[in-house]
């Protein structure tokens, strides 16, 4: 069996999604039909768009509505935020696969606002260090506009 198939990182974990903690259940993808809430799906660790590898160091099982739901954000902050939701709505944990469309977009809205943050907090990280060299004081400065 090919070790990056579902059914054997899902086993891995227990058939249990690795952010909201439920049991997920497997089922096909069939064209033009969306997949349940629970359904187990692939996520990777570190996103492909910022460049993860499709391996098994890099992928976990998690049910298709967390893995929507979390999209380009960090795993470790999606699960921190994930937990966060359940500690502040103590319903949300036993209602999650069930809750409206509505309700679900209001918690997408505020993911992608907790994942703007961080993509700003590790931009200015990623300046910082690329400047870390450069002498930005004043005497600098004049010498740099005089070249």
């Amino acid at each position: 069996m090919h070790l990056l198939h579902i059914e054997v990182i899902a086993s891995e974990q227990s058939n249990i999604c690795l952010y909201c903690e439920h049991v997920m259940i497997r089922q096909k993808q069939v064209y033009r039909i969306p997949l349940p809430r629970n359904a187990m799906t692939k996520d990777h660790i570190e996103p492909r768009v910022y460049g993860g590898p499709t391996t098994r160091g890099n992928l976990i099982a998690a049910c298709s509505q967390c893995n929507g739901l979390r999209g380009e954000m960090d795993a470790r902050a999606f699960s921190n935020l994930m937990r966060k939701w359940f500690k502040n709505d103590p319903t949300l944990r036993a209602r999650w696969h069930l809750i409206s469309r509505e309700e679900l977009g209001q918690l997408k809205a505020k993911s992608i606002l907790v994942h703007e943050r961080q993509l700003r907090g590790l931009a200015k990280k990623w300046i910082e260090y690329g400047f870390r060299h450069i002498d930005f004081s004043f005497r600098e400065r004049r010498r740099l506009q005089r070249a």
